[in-house]
């Protein structure tokens, strides 16, 4: 029997994929209650949750696919992109995609020159980015860096030992997380947010105070020390993660049975909940 979403706990991932990945990616969590608010009960950045004392990207990374299997019952709402765009993809399923992707790209850097290559001319997007007005294709400058670590690092390693699902690309089952893919700057231009909040001006504080003001209003209780941690984050990372989950909230009703209404495009591409 498919576990219902007040059984699972939510999770949003704000990612990175620079070497400063361990102070770069945060994670919020929490679970829907039954009046469909989603009760946030923790947010970190993955540092806080990496074994050892080596902090480089790889150790990141793990914790953060260790964090993803540990949690069964888990939806994560990830915010890297889980696909390129289907006239760059060499394969023509998403699954051989995922396997072949270490091998046809050795290096971020080879990646980025190799979709440049293919389309030279413009930046390609996914339908998805179109439709939920992403601000970047997935091999932009200031994006490549996710997608390519993204997709090498949590979701290879999670698809070939089947540790998780990823949606819609994969049907759900009830024993394993569920990963989804989520773009907050998506989300606030879909609730009207969308307003410069990154940095250390009493302007953009100003304006973290008024996002997450407004996603209370919208489904969300957070605890007082969680809100100033999120607040007092300049780099918005912590309030990103906050927004990711407060989208993986709102897709979960009815995502066991996504893959029956959407067209096959997304089965490919990648699908951006928001």
């Amino acid at each position: 029997m498919m576990q219902t979403e007040e059984q699972r706990r939510i999770y949003g991932v704000d990612f990175s994929g620079s070497k400063t990945a361990c102070r770069k990616i945060w994670a919020s969590e929490g679970i829907i209650d039954e009046g469909g608010i989603l009760g946030i009960s923790a947010c970190y950045p993955i540092s806080d949750i990496v074994a050892g004392t080596s902090r480089d990207r790889s150790s990141c990374l793990f914790a953060l696919r260790s964090l993803i299997t540990g949690s069964k019952n888990g939806i994560f709402g990830m915010d890297f992109p889980f696909s390129l765009p289907h006239r760059l993809l060499s394969s023509s399923d998403w699954s051989t995609f995922i396997s072949d992707f270490p091998g046809k790209y050795p290096s971020v850097e080879h990646f980025r020159e190799e979709m440049r290559s293919l389309s030279p001319d413009r930046e390609l997007k996914r339908l998805t980015d179109i439709e939920v007005r992403a601000p970047f294709c997935v091999y932009n400058l200031r994006l490549y860096r996710q997608t390519y670590f993204g997709i090498r690092d949590v979701l290879g390693p999670l698809v070939a030992e089947d540790l998780a699902r990823v949606l819609p690309m994969q049907k759900p089952v009830s024993n394993k997380p569920w990963l989804i893919e989520v773009c907050p700057a998506s989300t606030l231009k879909k609730e009207g947010l969308y307003i410069p909040y990154k940095g250390k001006s009493s302007r953009e504080s100003e304006a973290r105070k008024y996002i997450l003001e407004e996603m209370v209003d919208r489904g969300i209780s957070i605890p007082s020390h969680i809100r100033d941690t999120a607040l007092a984050n300049t780099d918005g990372d912590a309030l990103d993660s906050v927004i990711a989950a407060f989208a993986s909230s709102k897709a979960v009703r009815g995502i066991d049975t996504l893959q029956d209404s959407l067209p096959r495009i997304y089965l490919i591409e990648g699908y951006t909940f928001f």
